[in-house]
């Protein structure tokens, strides 16, 4: 039986973005999807992570670095993001996509995350809160 989840109104404010959570493990899924909308320069530092990531953009342009290389992608676009690979992004506009990562909690560290200061963001702080959900910042 497919389940159709009402809408949510949790949502997370993160380095310029937010996160509205669509589904997660919480929920008994594998997968956890998040609605996210950047603005100009928003996005995360390098980092990696356990659990695998894919960004599929629904308007808007991004720039995804992945172990090194940079991808430029626009509507219709998806960039995969292999477990343990240093990664990060750059939204280059006002940016609507889908996060959908492997299961590893990610709403759990967004919802901590989001609760730390963001203006001006307190870059240990969220460091130190990645660190307690398995998420190593490299920059």
């Amino acid at each position: 039986m497919a389940e159709i989840a009402a809408e949510t109104k949790e949502s997370h404010f993160i380095l310029g973005e937010t996160l509205t959570p669509m589904l997660t493990n919480a929920m008994g899924s594998a997968i956890e999807i998040f609605d996210t909308r950047g603005i100009p320069g928003g996005g995360p530092p390098p980092h990696k992570h356990k659990w695998e990531e894919i960004y599929v953009v629904l308007s808007g342009r991004m720039d995804v670095f992945v172990d090194g290389k940079t991808l430029r992608i626009g509507p219709g676009e998806f960039a995969h993001v292999p477990a343990d690979t240093p990664h990060g992004y750059t939204t280059l506009d006002d940016t609507h996509f889908l996060t959908i990562v492997s299961k590893g909690n990610a709403a759990k560290f967004y919802k901590e995350v989001a609760t730390v200061e963001m203006n001006p963001p307190d870059i240990p702080g969220i460091f130190r809160i990645g660190e307690k959900h398995g998420v190593t910042f490299l920059a």
